[in-house]
């Protein structure tokens, strides 16, 4: 049996070459392709010229490669020796870096057919999928040496080396020979470069592409649910589309698509996030410790990147699973311009009864949604470009509990609407500077109208939201980038609530699921508006050839908050008004230090704040004058690269906020004070990720955090668990290229029970002609732990130019029964856990052109 070639060499120590003054003055580039013999050791222990570009291109390259070491390759799972094929490029660099681009086409080796499903990965980690033709492309690279692997699981890899130009395109085809390596434990078309690392603005953070995201289990292909699968956030109960990073509230964590804030990521019951797949190119959590150019929230920060519109010709896909159906259509529209629309509407309601049972239903509300994504460009000069972007989605869940006892019928409708308009320019300026500007304007629109029994609730808000995002970033010298900008915004609120003063209930609030609400009713109207302009400053010093990264920055952000009425309306008697202003200066700072290739250190610090929400600004059921929430960031971890595709991130955290919005613990409250700006919240923990990057058609990452997430309703009193706390969360995931088309992905999920307010006893209201609840210390008991597992198949058919893929999605494939909540009987002197998502499987598919 031949031997066989098991894992190859990788170059952990490059050599730069000088390259020759006679050559440069000249202004003349090469290519010189040696052969290098490496020994089992990873050293080199010979060098030889194969094509010749010169006598001073070939000393010069031969020189720098006898320094060269490797990580052994090995055969048949054994360190050995091997030659490698090596193209060795000289290349004038530009006098200052901008963008370039790479596009190409892999085909095979002989026959030249394009070859689909080939993974091109860049040494920074991003990567893509090539098409039904064979085409990739890489927009908007920074220029540079790169080094470029195509990979599949039934060819012979290529590494090969590339210099991406500023402001030009680099047009590649490559040729790959279709048989595995088995050839003495030589490979000689094996080619190798490094490029110096990019800048990193982010301490902790976890950056997931397209390609990655689509095809992880218990997505049905959308890549925007990976966020529920990173470190540091918590499980999201079933019909929840809420997240829930590192302890802080759902609302403290902000949400941007390309530049634009929107108030949710995923619709209504979870099952589906907000933007179309097609349209995505990245999404990155940040739970904390971000730079000065985002601010107003206490949690972390979400970043979705769509992809740019394509130029070479139209792209599209439709795709209908049990769940919803979608289309998108993105390609040129004329010189210059190209565009980008995708649309999606659920029909989950006609097909879960099928799956779900009746109390399941009860605690889970089946959610009607849609939404529609669009983009148009125009492409000025090269790295210029202005664009219009526009975002809509729409969610309603209705529900209605029957009961014999009138007191113990329930009814809820909730309705959330948003758009958002924006027109973005952007260049890339000679100097490698650029500039960016985005005004844009929105519509948000929710409605909660409920009734138990006799008492009923509603809560509508209408806001107009505008903002303004302008940023400028350039090189102060040699070893930093400094960038500035204004971050505006604006928020419109007009509100109206009626009903019951305790509903809906607000975290921390001592109460049960199923517990009638209070009698006491009441009704207000009041309008609002929360502004704020915030100049930032953010420098980049990159120190000690690179190794030490320090970004210090600052954020001066005025906060303005109005209402139409700083007390109850008194009869036909005007309004009189309230204003504040707080200006607040959040400095941060993070560092990073790369200790070798394979370890890099890293903490940061920072002060946030965030304005009081629309909807406590009541002076009926809220308070006019909530004052500004704040809360400070600490984190510290290292990142650690086990071999060229694993690596291993840790990172411990300390969050703490304070002047949060808490109901006032008077039993009466003074007028326009129902709640105050005084609760206090901490979280602490770790959170670790093991990655295996996407190679050789295989990606995962088993994700564990540990977390201890608090608050305190007012000062002096202790601490409690705070209503979303999960002490463990752990996500373990994988997918695989079969080959042929087939692809198969496993997740499984573990987390800690919410915690719950125990009942000790109950008591019957004669008033009322029903029993209520006696409760125990607030948050002094949890839900029994869940688990999950998450399988999905699916398999892609090259249809001429067009691909189908049909795929299964099978949730809780081991029909697992997972407590959700608590129900009690009507008594309290009964319970039962109500189970949330048994066995569903979403069977779909997607045809793209």
């Amino acid at each position: 049996m031949k031997p066989r070639l098991t894992r190859p060499p990788a170059l952990v120590t490059f050599v730069e070459a000088d390259y020759p003054e006679s050559e440069k003055a000249a202004g003349r580039a090469a290519a010189v392709v040696l052969r290098i013999g490496i020994g089992a050791d990873g050293t080199v222990t010979d060098v030889a010229v194969l094509e010749s570009a010169g006598a001073a291109f070939d000393a010069a390259a031969v020189a720098a490669a006898k320094r060269f070491v490797f990580t052994p390759a090995e055969v048949d799972g054994k360190p050995a020796p091997i030659r490698i094929a090596y193209r060795y490029e000289f290349v004038l660099k530009p006098a200052a870096p901008t963008t370039g681009i790479l596009t190409g086409v892999v085909r095979a080796r002989p026959g030249g057919e394009p070859l689909a499903g080939v993974t091109v990965a860049l040494d920074d980690g991003t990567s893509v999928v090539t098409d039904a033709t064979g085409h990739f492309t890489f927009p908007d690279l920074t220029p540079g040496r790169r080094r470029v692997l195509l990979s599949r699981s039934d060819l012979k890899g290529l590494q090969t080396e590339e210099e991406i130009v500023a402001g030009e395109k680099l047009e590649a085809t490559y040729e790959i020979e279709q048989a595995p390596v088995e050839d003495e434990g030589e490979h000689d078309d094996l080619e190798i470069v490094v490029v110096a690392p990019k800048l990193v603005k982010q301490t902790v953070s976890t950056k997931v592409e397209a390609a990655e995201g689509r095809r992880v289990a218990g997505t049905q292909g959308d890549v925007l649910k990976i966020v529920e699968n990173l470190p540091g956030v918590a499980r999201a109960t079933a019909g929840s589309s809420q997240i829930v990073v590192w302890g802080a509230a759902p609302e403290d964590t902000r949400v941007y698509v390309d530049g634009l804030r929107v108030p949710l990521l995923y619709h209504f019951g979870g099952l589906r996030s907000v933007v179309h797949t097609d349209l995505v190119n990245s999404v990155e959590l940040v739970p904390g410790g971000y730079g000065a150019a985002y601010g107003r929230g206490l949690g972390g920060l979400i970043v979705v990147e769509t992809r740019d519109p394509p130029k070479d010709r139209l792209h599209g896909s439709v795709q209908v699973d049990v769940i919803d159906a979608s289309a998108a259509v993105q390609g040129p529209a004329g010189a210059g311009w190209s565009f980008a629309v995708a649309a999606r509407h659920s029909h989950l309601d006609s097909v879960l009864d099928a799956f779900t049972s009746k109390d399941f239903q009860e605690f889970f509300q089946i959610p009607h949604y849609y939404d529609a994504q669009a983009r148009l460009r125009r492409e000025l000069r090269p790295n210029e470009f202005v664009e219009i972007l526009g975002l809509l989605s729409s969610d309603s869940v209705s529900r209605t509990v029957e009961s014999s006892d009138p007191n113990g019928q329930k009814s809820e409708t909730k309705d959330q609407r948003f758009q958002r308009v924006g027109l973005r320019y952007k260049r890339v300026l000679k100097d490698g500077s650029s500039a960016e500007v985005l005004p844009w304007i929105g519509w948000d629109h929710s409605d909660l109208t409920s009734r138990f029994g006799s008492v009923p609730t509603s809560l509508a808000l209408d806001s107009n939201i505008f903002g303004l995002r302008a940023t400028y970033s350039g090189k102060l010298g040699d070893a930093a980038v400094a960038t500035v900008g204004l971050d505006l915004e604006g928020t419109n609120t007009t509100a109206v609530r009626s009903g019951s003063t305790s509903s809906p209930p607000r975290e921390g609030d001592a109460h049960v699921f199923g517990q009638p609400p209070s009698d006491q009713i009441n009704g207000d109207r009041w309008q609002s508006f929360i502004g704020s302009a915030a100049p930032f400053v953010q420098v980049d010093l990159g120190l000690f050839s690179d190794a030490l990264h320090v970004v210090p920055g600052v954020r001066f952000d005025p906060l303005f908050v109005s209402v139409a009425r700083r007390l109850p309306q008194d009869g036909n008697n005007p309004g009189v008004g309230a204003y504040s202003a707080d200006l607040g200066v959040e400095p941060r700072v993070s560092l990073r230090y790369r200790l070798s290739k394979r370890a890099t250190l890293k903490a940061a610090y920072g002060e946030y704040r965030q304005p009081p929400q629309p909807e406590d600004l009541s002076a009926v059921f809220g308070n006019p004058l909530l004052g500004v929430a704040s809360g400070k960031h600490v984190l510290g971890g290292g990142e650690f690269a086990l071999s060229p595709t694993i690596g291993v991130e840790t990172t411990v955290f300390y969050t703490h906020s304070k002047g949060l919005a808490a109901r006032n613990p008077l039993p009466s409250p003074l007028v326009a004070e129902a709640l105050l700006d005084i609760g206090e919240g901490r979280s602490y923990g770790a959170q670790f990720l093991i990655r295996r990057n996407l190679a050789n058609g295989f990606f995962g990452w088993v994700a564990y955090t540990l977390l201890r997430a608090e608050r305190r309703d007012q000062p002096g009193t202790p601490f409690r668990l705070f209503d979303f706390d999960q002490t463990h969360v752990l996500t373990a995931l994988a997918a695989y290229q079969l080959g042929k088309g087939f692809d198969v992905s496993a997740r499984f999920r573990y987390a800690t029970g919410y915690p719950r307010t125990p009942v000790i006893g109950s008591y019957f209201d004669a008033r009322r002609d029903l029993y209520e609840p006696e409760l125990g210390p607030k948050n002094s008991t949890r839900l029994p732990d869940f688990w999950q597992l998450d399988v999905r198949f699916a398999k892609r058919f090259n249809i001429g130019t067009t691909e189908l893929e049909t795929y299964l999605d099978v949730q809780n494939v081991t029909d697992r029964q997972n407590p959700e909540e608590i129900a009690y009987s009507p008594d309290y002197t009964q319970k039962r856990y109500i189970d949330g998502l048994p066995i569903l499987p979403v069977i779909g598919a997607r045809w793209g052109f």
